[in-house]
């Protein structure tokens, strides 16, 4: 039993979805299965069931799950220790952000943090926005996402930038001509929507709003699957005035000015308030922020 299996072996339990945890881990599906195996021939029980469409933890995989937790938080607080101890601060940063952070202030800061912390190893994964809260509870340090101005006790969160909703149309076809109209008849236009998120819940609120709303084509995860669908000419979307001006798409849609005012995307890290006690690589990047 290694460290890594413990750590695969942790992710799996908390989202308990095969697929899913080997992405996040970058091996294969069955590479996951096999160290599954492993844990259980060494332990001499079953650790999860599955079946055709679920997966749960036994008895012992949830015993299991508990030791991997202590066992990893302990020999981090030790890589921390003994960083400490020669006065640098040493370990892994477990950083996610979606693309357009990736590619737009995140380099700044992540520069930064390297001259001044040059011993620490960072892992960033990118992926949508909307999962940023999700990685945070599975196995990421800090994440990178849309954050609400709202205190919550257990998080801790720096915001960067605040950006703009933008309402975008296709440059021809059926949607560009009712879109073209004034005033708007939303009843007519079909709309490209987040699956989630604060713009999601935004947008369902001005819907609930209007006489007749307007009818859904699609929901997707990424604010990158919008704009895409929107100059395909499938229908309306709302994208952050920042993802819009880093997309190649962004020559092929129109910014409407008939679009509802929706609340800006308060954009930056965030991380639990535990974690940020207990760990100086977290101290450290959060310092670096500014």
């Amino acid at each position: 039993m290694d460290l890594q299996s413990l750590q695969l072996f942790l992710s799996l339990s908390r989202n308990l979805h095969f697929a899913r945890t080997s992405e996040q881990h970058h091996i294969s599906a069955s590479a996951l299965s096999r160290t599954i195996q492993r844990l259980e021939q060494e332990l001499g029980y079953t650790l999860l069931v599955r079946d055709n469409r679920s997966v749960s933890l036994t008895p012992q995989g949830e015993m299991l799950a508990e030791f991997a937790t202590s066992t990893l938080e302990a020999f981090a607080a030790l890589k921390t220790d003994l960083g400490q101890s020669m006065d640098r601060v040493t370990g892994t940063l477990r950083l996610f952000a979606s693309v357009t952070a990736s590619q737009s202030f995140l380099p700044d800061i992540l520069a930064r943090f390297r001259r001044q912390y040059p011993d620490v190893q960072i892992e960033l994964e990118t992926g949508y926005a909307v999962d940023a809260m999700t990685q945070l509870r599975d196995h990421s340090d800090v994440v990178v996402a849309a954050l609400s101005l709202d205190d919550e006790p257990h998080l801790v969160k720096r915001i960067v930038v605040s950006i703009p909703i933008l309402t975008v149309y296709p440059l021809a076809g059926e949607v560009y001509d009712v879109m073209a109209q004034q005033p708007v008849d939303w009843s007519e236009v079909p709309l490209i929507l987040p699956t989630s998120g604060q713009a999601r819940d935004n947008i369902d609120q001005w819907r609930r709003g209007l006489s007749v709303p307007p009818p859904v084509y699609a929901e997707v995860a990424g604010n990158e699957a919008v704009l895409s669908l929107v100059a395909l000419g499938c229908g309306v979307g709302f994208v952050p005035e920042l993802v819009l001006e880093n997309s190649p798409l962004r020559d092929r849609v129109r910014v409407s000015e008939e679009g509802p005012v929706l609340e800006e995307f308060h954009v930056g890290f965030c991380t639990y308030q535990k974690a940020l006690d207990s760990s100086a690589v977290i101290q450290a990047f959060w310092q670096s922020i500014g």
